[in-house]
């Protein structure tokens, strides 16, 4: 069993789940399906059918049930309210659709296959009318009058000093020294006097979908939260502006990212000077938990690798560059 397959306890060859959720969906005869082996926490795989591709999402086994519920709801709102992102399908009624097969339960959604590639795959980083695209989105979002129940994410930065409480024991030396920094830095800001929105949390290289027309969508609110907007900013910013290698290039299309985002949505005078403290602890905490998932979870997959090494790089450049 692959670490991915772990995720769901799958006991049956994923061509019997795929066949199950067709017949329940009447998505078509099934033609095959593929694992996404990138992400996390759940288990994705594209299912091909006779009437045409889809993407389904099985719940991580230790989610709870409130877990899954709230995180379909998290899916298809956005959807509903205008943001670009996959369409859900409903099994009956319901966003979730729950099967007993040998023995093991799996919880799971349907949603629209987009036809394209994420930046990650693409293995470059977006333009910057891209750039001003997301940023737009990323307005639109975080604008939308939602406040779901919240989900613990090891991997956010409101999370930082649980998360570096936890697992500094894996550091030591000038590692250390600059987490010890972040602390500093997070303890510092004032939360309550930042302004909260709906954020997805995550919106990075690999969520973000680029399809043969060249449009972009959104997917994965597996981490979405009712929290600062500015922890959108600082994790899009510190993923898909930062060339690690040209602190130049990294200010001008931060500065660029930042003017598309204010003219849809005005950040506070408090929100500026508190996101540049967001995006160091950001690269922080990527690397305590790249750190923890290679030693602690046994993860060495590429994914985790580049987001470990870029991280350092990052890390490295804000503490002797001013990037906001």
């Amino acid at each position: 069993m692959s670490d991915f397959e772990k995720r769901i306890n799958l006991n049956i060859k994923l061509d019997e789940l795929a066949k199950n959720v067709c017949e329940n969906y009447k998505l078509g005869e099934f033609k095959n399906c593929k694992i996404i082996k990138i992400g996390y926490e759940d288990f994705n795989f594209v299912l091909k059918t006779t009437n045409g591709k889809f993407v389904v999402k099985v719940f991580n086994k230790n989610r709870t049930e409130k877990d899954c519920e709230n995180l379909a709801k998290r899916a298809s709102l956005p959807y509903e309210k205008g943001f670009s992102c996959p369409k859900i399908y409903k099994s009956g009624r319901s966003l979730i659709y729950k099967t007993v097969i040998n023995g093991v339960k799996y919880r799971l959604l349907v949603m629209e296959y987009i036809d394209g590639k994420d930046f990650y795959s693409l293995k470059k980083l977006p333009t910057d009318l891209e750039l001003e695209q997301i940023a737009h989105e990323m307005a639109k979002l975080n604008n939308i009058e939602f406040n779901p129940p919240f989900i613990y994410d090891h991997w956010a930065i409101v999370n930082y000093a649980k998360e570096y409480e936890e697992n500094i024991h894996l550091f030591q030396g000038k590692d250390k020294k600059i987490l010890d920094k972040a602390l500093i830095l997070f303890n510092s800001v004032e939360l309550s006097k930042l302004k909260y929105g709906f954020v997805h949390g995550d919106i990075i290289k690999t969520n973000v979908l680029k399809d043969k027309n060249g449009k972009l969508y959104f997917i994965d609110f597996s981490v979405s939260n009712y929290l600062p907007r500015i922890v959108d900013l600082a994790v899009t910013i510190g993923d898909l502006c930062f060339d690690v290698n040209n602190s130049s290039e990294t200010k001008r299309k931060t500065q660029l990212f930042l003017n598309a985002y204010e003219s849809k949505a005005k950040l506070s005078k408090y929100e500026k000077e508190c996101l540049s403290k967001f995006l160091f602890c950001h690269q922080a905490i990527t690397v305590l938990e790249t750190t923890r998932e290679k030693i602690v979870e046994n993860n060495n997959s590429d994914e985790n690798e580049l987001y470990a090494s870029e991280g350092k790089k990052a890390l490295t450049m804000l503490e002797h560059e001013r990037i906001i």
